[in-house]
Parts: C-alpha cells; sequence; structure tokens
C-alpha cells in the first residue's frame, strides 16, 4: 500500500500538463456536474429586499433599458454593478430567467476549479495543484453558493483570472508584456467593479515580483499598465455616478455605510442585526440620490470619528472582526433556504448539508495549519503570493465587517495551501516536517 501511494503521489508530481488534462477534466466535470445537480435541486427564486433579490432586480432593469436604478425606478450605485452587468449580458443572450443567473454562477465556479489549478502549478507544483483544485471542485459552500445571485462566485473566478494573467506575465521575464498586464487590469477593474475590496489587489504582486528578482522600476512599470485597465474600466462608472448622482462616487455608496458599520458604538465586528438601518434610512426629508450621497459620506465621516476618538475598541474589533469572517461555513446554504424562510428541504437534511459544509470547511482549515512548513516561505516566489493574497483579502475585509459569506474568495487560495500536507500524507509523509526532511527521506 505504502509502495503505491508512493507511486501515485510521483505521478502527480512528475506529469506534464499534457498527462495532467484527463486528471483535470475529471475533477472539473465532477465540479460542474455538481454545481449544476445542486441548482436543479434548489429551485431557488430571490427574496424580496435582500442583497440576492437587488442584484437580479439591477440586471432585470438594465437589459429592459431602465438603467440601474433602485426598487422606486430612481438611479442608484448602492450596489456595486459589476456582477449585475455581466448578469444582464447573460440574460440578454439567453433570456431573463434565475436559471440563466445560476447557470452563469455555474460556469464561473467551474472555470474557478481550473484556475486553481493554473495557479497552483505554478505556484506550488503539479501535485500540489491538483490537490487544491479538486477540494475547490467538491467545497461544499462554493457549490451552495453557485444557487443565489449573489457576487461571490463571479467576484472570485475575476480575481483568480486576473492574478492568473499577472503570474503569466512575470513568468515570461524582465521584459513587460502590455498586453497581459492591460488585460489584466481590465479583469482586475471588472472584479473591483463587482466588489470594491480588489482596487488594491494588483498590489500582492510586488512581494511576488520581489522574490523574483524585479527591480522597482520594472514594478512600477507593471503596476501602471495595470492601473490603466482597471480605470479604462472604473472611469465609465465613475462618470455615469457624477452624471446620475450628482456626486463624485467612485463604484458603490455602500462602502460608506459597511465601514460605518464596522466602526460605531454597537460594533462587534460583525454585520449586526440591522446592517446599517440606521445609518440607511436617515435624512428621511432627502429624494432617495441625495440621502444615497449622503449616507455613504456619513458613513466613512462618522466611522474615522469613532475610530480615532475610540482606540483601545478599534485595537479589539478587528480580532472580533476576524472571528466572524471564518467562524463558520454555513452562509453558502443558509442564503438559498432564505435563511429559513424559503425551505425546500427537510430539517434533518438540511442540519447534514450543515454539518458537511463546516466539517470539510474546518477540515481544509486543519490540513492548512498541519502543512504550515511546507506552504509557509518568505523565498520562494510562488508561496510568497499565495500568502499575500491571503492577506490582502483578510486585511481588506477587516477595513468593514466580518461575515462567513465573505470569505468565498479566500478558499481557492486557502485549499492550494492546504495541498502540500495533503500530498505529504498521501505519499506517507509527515506535513509538519520541513521539505527538507521530505528530501532526505
Amino acid at each position: 500500500m505504502q509502495l503505491d501511494t508512493v507511486r501515485a503521489t510521483g505521478f502527480l508530481t512528475r506529469a506534464s500538463i499534457r498527462e495532467h488534462v484527463m486528471l483535470l477534466a475529471v475533477v472539473v466535470s465532477l465540479g460542474f456536474a455538481l454545481r449544476l445537480a445542486w441548482i436543479a435541486f434548489t429551485q431557488w427564486e430571490p427574496l424580496p429586499d435582500d442583497d440576492a433579490f437587488r442584484y437580479e432586480f439591477a440586471a432585470r432593469s438594465l437589459v429592459n433599458g431602465e438603467g440601474y436604478v433602485h426598487l422606486n425606478g430612481a438611479a442608484t450605485a448602492f450596489w456595486p454593478p459589476g456582477y449585475p452587468l455581466l448578469l444582464a449580458t447573460a440574460y440578454r443572450f439567453l433570456g431573463e430567467s434565475i436559471a440563466v443567473a445560476q447557470f452563469m454562477n455555474v460556469v464561473f465556479g467551474t472555470a474557478t476549479v481550473g484556475l486553481t489549478y493554473l495557479i497552483g502549478r505554478r505556484t506550488l507544483g503539479p501535485a500540489p495543484a491538483i490537490v487544491g483544485a479538486s477540494i475547490v471542485a467538491f467545497f461544499p459552500s462554493l457549490i451552495f453558493l453557485t444557487g443565489v445571485t449573489l457576487s461571490e462566485t463571479t467576484f472570485t473566478f475575476l480575481s483568480l483570472l486576473g492574478i492568473y494573467l499577472l503570474i503569466i506575465e512575470a513568468k515570461q521575464g524582465r521584459e513587460r508584456d502590455l498586453r497581459l498586464l492591460i488585460g489584466a487590469g481590465l479583469v482586475l477593474g471588472l472584479a473591483t467593479l463587482t466588489r470594491g475590496q480588489a482596487l488594491l489587489l494588483p498590489l500582492v504582486m510586488v512581494p511576488f515580483w520581489l522574490c523574483s528578482g524585479l527591480s522597482r522600476p520594472l514594478m512600477f512599470e507593471r503596476l501602471v499598465a495595470i492601473t490603466l485597465g482597471i480605470g479604462l474600466v472604473i472611469a465609465p462608472w465613475t462618470i455615469r455616478n457624477a452624471a446620475e448622482l450628482d456626486a463624485p462616487v467612485f463604484i458603490s455608496t455602500n462602502a460608506g455605510v459597511n465601514f460605518w458599520i464596522g466602526h460605531n458604538e454597537g460594533a462587534d465586528g460583525s454585520g449586526g442585526q440591522s446592517a446599517g438601518a440606521q445609518l440607511v434610512y436617515s435624512h428621511p426629508e432627502l429624494s432617495s440620490v441625495a440621502r444615497e450621497v449622503r449616507v455613504n459620506s456619513e458613513g466613512f465621516r462618522k466611522g474615522i470619528a469613532y475610530a480615532l476618538t475610540h482606540p483601545q475598541e478599534e485595537l479589539r474589533l478587528p480580532f472580533q472582526k476576524l472571528f466572524w469572517l471564518f467562524y463558520n461555513d454555513e452562509e453558502g446554504l443558509k442564503w438559498n433556504d432564505g435563511h429559513g424562510a424559503q425551505s425546500f428541504m427537510s430539517a434533518s437534511l438540511r442540519q447534514g448539508l450543515v454539518a458537511v459544509s463546516n466539517i470539510y470547511y474546518f477540515a481544509m482549515l486543519g490540513m492548512v495549519a498541519l502543512g504550515v512548513r511546507l506552504w509557509y516561505s518568505t523565498k520562494d516566489a510562488g508561496k510568497v503570493l499565495l500568502i499575500s493574497l491571503v492577506a490582502y483579502l483578510t486585511a481588506v475585509q477587516l477595513v468593514f465587517f466580518g461575515d462567513p459569506r465573505f470569505h468565498a474568495p479566500i478558499m481557492p487560495i486557502a485549499a492550494l495551501l492546504a495541498a502540500p500536507a495533503l500530498v505529504a500524507l498521501w505519499s506517507g509523509k509527515e506535513p509538519w516536517t520541513s521539505p527538507r526532511d521530505h528530501d532526505r527521506a
């Protein structure tokens, strides 16, 4: 048995990308089938006035020529437009149907499996790449999220695609490839329109470039090219906001609200029960457009004022936000049944799926911790990039507030960090020992 395991692991390690194609095809196909089966099983419909409903409503409004509008028909920028714009495109060509939205999620979710492999192969090697992709293919909460019209699946795909293009560009040597750099910027610009947290995502490449021996002037040139691509996507939306809202709104007007949720007297690190309603529904004397702009600016102003005058609380809040961000992995399933308001399965099945989701999630995190000596490195450029991605996607969320739904984009990278420990265990080695010890063994 030991010999067979070692041989199997050796095959994964030595195999060329062509030899991996069949295995990867199986993994990707299973990931696609599971996501397709899930949306067929749920028969989900958005509930009025939650995020999933608003995104879907915005997409329908766009495809019907009404513009990006609030429920009352007035112009809005409260929800980032990236996901509704893509969804509206799908609706225009395939018809206005929740099934179309879900299928788009299935495509993006399945593509994320492939991107996990491609990024893993270039940062960790072939064996961890296929293991990491397999983890993502079968990841319960990522499968569940394909069933609802939320932006996590799209944002995860776009973020990983942009980073992969930058990895390809970096691997070509010191000569910059403007096509790849600007192309990556365009993709990351769309990711930023989907969730504003992606705006500074190109900065994760700086440690990678440094470890790769790239000089500061060359890094600066690359960042300028990427920023140009991002700007080409964001600029038209910013101009639109200035025209429609009569205010310089960069991406969305919910950023100030989300910032205030994480920095106020009642903040506990989570979104809370009201999710900022106290601020959102202030200034009833104003029109919806004027109120939206005022609330956004007040959210930042009040949040910053609180942070400056409550330093002790501000030292405590990041740890609370970390807890709420990672404490379980149930939100993917809960959004499918409207947090209990849209039941489509028995109580026992729901409890079972919640348990499976949490067990899978914590088992993967356990593998990340178990193999820390295998994936943690400040000298290996690929490993530094993966660590930087997790650090950035976590830190940017701590600026606002924590919610387990928001850790979904981190999971493909976490899966790659869990992969070395699984490869080591499969090959009969101890994952808590250093790579050098493995080589001597």
